[in-house]
């Protein structure tokens, strides 16, 4: 058994970016909470996402293969995800905040009839318990939210709440798991993974970015708001830029 769980979203045979965030969160706030955390993979490339979930510092991995996990479903994904949950009894069980968790851990949390924090931005530990603030009333508020029970409590982190580049490396323990899943439970007909629109740039982890509005006229002038980022990413500042009066 572990303190925290984070179960990981596949991305085409490896690991999404924002559940490695949430692993590196989960390290983060176990090491400062003391408590033990382990890694849930499932689906089609679980066994080649559980090597890859074992060369991180973490209690234990928990593999999940299932011929009804091969295709994402919202019935599938939420009667297993629950049924780990319920067997395991973390008190923490950690998400990225992707589209498909969006889809399915709000069913997982009303199976369990447990609290679902999402979009969570930032933590701080309050003697040994962590406390997890969102933006709220469109990020004009910050609300800081906390257990009084012991859990499960589910929690989804925004994008870049956390950074996948520190996470700590280390060796663990691969444990195969498995759930009670029948096909009579699968009632949505799966269909191609959702793909978020391609761009240039990682917005989340760009160091400058340029925005547009009515200002830019018409459609036609967007190439010149390209051309300017293009510019100023060759541009290296070593020093505060200075303004000259006009």
């Amino acid at each position: 058994m572990v303190d925290i769980l984070v179960v990981c979203e596949d991305n085409k045979g490896a690991i999404h970016r924002l559940s490695l965030e949430a692993i590196a969160g989960a390290q983060k706030i176990g090491n400062e909470c003391g408590l033990s955390v382990g890694v849930l993979v499932l689906g089609e490339n679980a066994s080649v996402l559980s090597q890859q979930a074992s060369q991180f510092n973490v209690n234990e991995v928990f593999s999940l293969e299932n011929e009804l996990l091969n295709n994402y479903t919202s019935d599938g994904y939420s009667a297993a995800v629950a049924e780990v949950i319920s067997a395991e009894s973390p008190k923490y069980v950690f998400f990225g905040h992707t589209y498909q968790i969006r889809d399915y851990v709000p069913r997982v949390a009303a199976k369990l009839k447990r609290p679902f924090l999402n979009d969570v931005v930032s933590y701080s530990n309050d003697g040994g318990s962590p406390v997890f603030s969102k933006q709220a009333f469109y990020a004009k508020l910050i609300s800081a939210l906390s257990s009084n029970n012991d859990g499960p409590i589910l929690v989804s982190f925004q994008s870049a709440a956390f950074s996948s580049d520190n996470i700590q490396e280390g060796s663990a323990a691969v444990r195969s798991v498995s759930v009670d899943l029948a096909p009579d439970q699968i009632r949505t007909i799966p269909e191609e993974p959702f793909q978020e629109a391609a761009g240039g740039v990682d917005l989340s982890s760009a160091e400058l970015i340029v925005s547009i509005g009515r200002g830019i006229g018409k459609e036609e002038n967007i190439p010149l708001a390209k051309e300017l980022a293009q510019t100023l990413s060759l541009i290296h500042i070593s020093e505060p830029t200075r303004r000259t009066p006009i």
